[in-house]
């Protein structure tokens, strides 16, 4: 059982084909007595990833110390899903568990379906922001199941693409046009250093461009220095706002705490550690209560600088090697017996996770700020993002993370760019 479990989550990473209770209340036994109204617990969602992000996470810092890492655990969270009903239901529940669904065992059939219609839901649209998708990549020799095609796409967000995998040119051509197509040309090149493919591959991808609540005045976003790390600084566009922020301090992190508000029912939290504090930082993040993040932190005035970017970063899924402590992302034995007619074992072989995150002066309307008339600039306090920080994206309702990550530097996906400064 073990072996099937570990093999599907394997199948799932690296995939990228197209074709593409309540409890009901004792009857009272105190008859003429003034009843005790009953309260309703509200049930908690059926899907829920935070664990599965934190454990993702946890596995980058080590290797990534100096270079920006952005995931969308949500959008992950997709594929992995569809790919995890093609496994047998012993194993399929374990998956779904640890990817964050609350009820996994004993689904019916529409449950596949359901299940991909709440992971859309929460991942929005275009009109929040949001492109996102996914493509599974299998050998034209192969016929994918209709019932498998039909699901993936109109549940999934998720093309089956037939390719020539036995001819590694031909087979990256394909694959990056195809790549080019499907993100409007945001992705020109998705292979680069794979040398073999087999089986199956997956390509997961999630652009975002958050619209404030709040927008930044264009005029007043100049070029400051932002300090990659000890030692060097870069020059980069320094958005500023004057405002009302929900901000605090806290120790046991040694970081300021931002909670910036998107359209959409998306919020932001922006966690900016002391200098020489950002490992110390992330560990505590991690060891963190989720409620900080999702209860509102005291309102105050400040002037607030914050860096426009776009950082596009490609992560290899193979080297998450784990999803929980029971369960490897990566086996070698697969039984993703529901993709193709007829049944075949399939392997996944290449998993691509690609983010691009952007952030800019674009908001939905002007905050008032007449109180702050009579108040001099050098009296407000600054909140300056200026140094390496962490982020977390959230969907407000269900408090799922879109997105999680680090912005060591906001003008590149290297840690030290060619503009350097050197202190």
């Amino acid at each position: 059982m073990a072996h099937s479990i570990l093999s599907l989550w394997l199948l799932v990473a690296a995939l990228v084909p197209h074709a593409c209770d309540k409890e009901t209340p004792l009857a009272s036994l105190t008859q003429g007595l003034s009843p005790t109204p009953v309260i309703q617990r509200k049930r908690p969602p059926i899907f829920n990833n935070q664990k599965f992000a934190l454990s993702l996470y946890r596995q980058l810092p080590g290797t990534n110390k100096n270079k920006n890492i952005i995931f969308s655990p949500l959008s992950i969270a997709v594929p992995l899903t569809l790919l995890a009903f093609q496994n047998k239901p012993e194993a399929r529940h374990l998956i779904l568990n640890d990817l964050g669904f609350r009820d996994a065992k004993d689904l019916d059939n529409e449950a596949p379906m359901s299940y991909g219609n709440q992971l859309g839901a929460l991942l929005r649209d275009d009109q929040c922001g949001i492109q996102t998708g996914s493509l599974l990549f299998m050998d034209k020799k192969l016929k994918p199941e209709s019932k498998f095609l039909s699901l993936a796409q109109s549940a999934y967000s998720s093309d089956v693409i037939l390719i020539s995998l036995g001819d590694y040119e031909l087979a990256h051509k394909q694959i990056n046009s195809v790549m080019r197509d499907r993100t409007h040309g945001k992705v020109k090149r998705l292979l680069r250093d794979v040398k073999a493919l087999s089986d199956l591959l997956l390509a997961n991808y999630n652009f975002f461009k958050g619209t404030w609540k709040h927008r930044f005045d264009p005029k007043l976003t100049t070029m400051k220095y932002f300090t990659v790390h000890e030692g060097v600084r870069i020059m980069v566009p320094m958005m500023q706002r004057v405002g009302w922020f929900h901000s605090q301090y806290f120790s046991h992190l040694h970081s300021y705490v931002l909670q910036m508000p998107f359209t959409c029912n998306i919020s932001g939290v922006f966690i900016l550690p002391e200098e020489k504090k950002l490992e110390e930082c992330e560990k505590a993040v991690l060891e963190e209560s989720f409620d900080t993040w999702i209860q509102p932190l005291p309102l105050s005035m400040g002037r607030l600088f914050f860096p426009k970017f776009s950082i596009p970063v490609t992560l290899r899924l193979e080297n998450f090697k784990y999803a929980s402590s029971r369960l490897n992302l990566f086996f070698e034995h697969m039984d993703l017996s529901g993709i193709t007619m007829p049944k075949a074992p399939l392997r996944v072989t290449t998993a691509l996770h690609r983010v691009e995150l952007t952030m800019d002066e674009d908001g939905a309307e002007e905050e008032t700020i007449s109180g702050f008339q009579g108040i001099p600039m050098p009296f407000l306090h600054n909140l300056n993002f200026n140094r390496p920080f962490l982020l977390l994206i959230l969907e407000e309702a269900s408090h799922n993370l879109l997105f999680m990550g680090k912005v060591v530097n906001p003008t590149s996906v290297r840690s030290v760019p060619k503009t350097e400064l050197r202190t």
